[in-house]
């Protein structure tokens, strides 16, 4: 039965960044750093310079050398619930991965590499993000059952508020997406490169 997942997203300066980061480890729960690059893609045969408002959410990524694919299902805004479905790879067939949803007509989307810091607080679980030569955003994130999402919702807006971070709504949450997706670099073609081609650039997250 795959997980319903209620997430909150906002983007942070520096300095908040940094106090955020020493309130959750002296007040929360430290649970992992991740290092994680994703290769994540647009629709079938959709090259667009727009991030897609598409409810298939489709990557496959590799987080502390550990691999996977991904699919999210629901509205991709920035406080909305979505299902979400997880399936291990053996690292070495990550190029394979992309190559099998090549012929399924997935080719085209962006890539993402960032720095994570992962803390559990009063039952929400927060992502610190540092996206290096980007910038900064958090994740909030509660897994909820069908039943529990609008206490979830609730329960987040109430945290982050008295965090006073700010949450973003649907419109700059795709602005962010497009700002991370159209960096130089950072989109990709599988009909006109290969994987090989980009792992060359983010080897170091293999």
């Amino acid at each position: 039965m795959a997980n319903i997942e209620v997430e909150y997203r906002g983007t942070l300066i520096k300095d908040k960044f940094q106090e955020l980061n020493k309130l959750l480890k002296e007040k929360g729960k430290f649970i992992k750093e991740k290092d994680r690059f994703s290769v994540i893609y647009f629709p079938r045969g959709k090259e667009r310079l727009k991030v897609s408002k598409s409810p298939l959410d489709l990557r496959v990524r590799i987080t502390n050398k550990k691999s996977e694919l991904i699919m999210k299902y629901g509205r991709n805004s920035g406080n909305d619930a979505r299902k979400e479905f997880s399936f291990p790879i053996d690292s070495e067939k990550f190029g394979e991965a992309t190559e099998f949803f090549k012929i399924l007509g997935f080719y085209y989307g962006a890539l993402q590499a960032t720095r994570t810091y992962v803390y559990m607080y009063k039952g929400i679980e927060f992502a610190l993000v540092d996206v290096p030569g980007w910038g900064y955003y958090y994740e909030a994130e509660i897994m909820a059952e069908s039943n529990t999402v609008d206490s979830a919702n609730k329960k987040i807006e109430s945290v982050c508020q008295e965090l006073e971070l700010k949450i973003l709504n649907d419109k700059d949450f795709y602005k962010l997406l497009e700002d991370l997706g159209s960096r130089p670099g950072f989109r990709f073609n599988f009909k006109k490169e290969t994987f090989a081609d980009v792992k060359k650039r983010f080897i170091n997250y293999f």
